[in-house]
């Protein structure tokens, strides 16, 4: 028999409703599952890493919640986040993920868990980026898998490069800066050959063969840059010119057969090749 609330709650305004009331009690009841499995991640040097765990209701289950700032019944979700900021040197930390979310009589399972990379290129405050770096996708079991072979760690690798670009913020204009790409690779840490072919690190495993496993993601940095877009940039010995493009203000900049090229700033220096900077002195602000 289920014992109501509403009598406990008197003293809330009669315009809040007892089911209202009722929901407010129960929903701070609420914990997570003794079973899970870990996740070591390894970043390098000026990189953080943070992995949100995703719950979403088991299957028959509604788990509806009431929104004031909608006027209605929702479905549940539920979040869990861990962040390890970037720090000097390279670094590996773990975490215990949960399979299971319970709250005011709703019971939550793992959906899935995304991995998001971040990483510093420069001393600015703006001279940074991040990138939605894969995931665990976690599928509900219908059969029984156990006599799946699963093994106790399961590794997975990516590849992080920057991408650079010319700024058209205000904040960076005419200022490189680099975007942060992040892809699987192959246990001797190669890329696909294809672009088509290219995914994030990660995988799918059923929910039920999770417990008590551990999932190793490990992220590299690539000694090689790239231009974000390509023919907007011609490479050299000494390193990359960005094309002018059909004049200084075209906005993208393709070469086209043109090999005019434009100048760029970086550290308060105007250039025209990256990253030596060679051509030029200081600006005068």
């Amino acid at each position: 028999m289920r014992i109501s609330l509403c009598p406990a709650m008197a003293v809330l305004p009669a315009l809040a409703g007892c089911s209202f009331a009722q929901q407010i009690a129960e929903s701070s009841v609420s914990y997570y599952s003794s079973d899970h499995f870990t996740l070591v991640a390894t970043v390098p040097a000026n990189f953080g890493f943070t992995s949100k765990a995703h719950y979403y209701p088991k299957p028959g289950q509604t788990c509806e919640v009431y929104s004031s700032g909608l006027g209605g019944y929702v479905t549940r979700q539920q979040q869990k986040s861990n962040t390890v900021e970037a720090k000097a040197e390279a670094q590996t930390a773990s975490t215990d993920i949960p399979l299971e979310y319970h709250i005011a009589g709703c019971s939550m399972e793992l959906g899935r868990v995304s991995y998001e990379v971040s990483g510093r290129y420069g001393a600015g405050s703006l001279d940074r980026d991040y990138d939605q770096a894969g995931g665990l996708s976690v599928r509900t079991s219908t059969v029984d898998s156990r006599s799946e072979r699963i093994p106790s760690t399961i590794e997975q690798r990516g590849l992080c490069s920057w991408l650079l670009q010319i700024s058209k913020s205000k904040a960076k204009l005419g200022e490189i800066e680099k975007l942060l790409s992040c892809h699987a690779t192959d246990e001797n840490w190669s890329l696909k050959k294809t672009s088509y072919e290219t995914r994030k690190p990660g995988g799918s495993i059923a929910l039920n063969r999770l417990a008590n496993i551990t999932v190793k993601v490990e992220f590299r940095l690539s000694n090689e840059e790239q231009p974000s877009i390509g023919d907007t940039w011609i490479k050299f010995p000494g390193g990359w010119k960005p094309c002018l493009g059909k004049s200084p203000n075209d906005p993208f900049g393709f070469c086209r057969g043109n090999k005019d090229f434009k100048t760029f700033r970086m550290n308060g220096r105007v250039c025209t090749i990256y990253p030596n900077c060679a051509e030029q002195g200081v600006v005068n602000e």
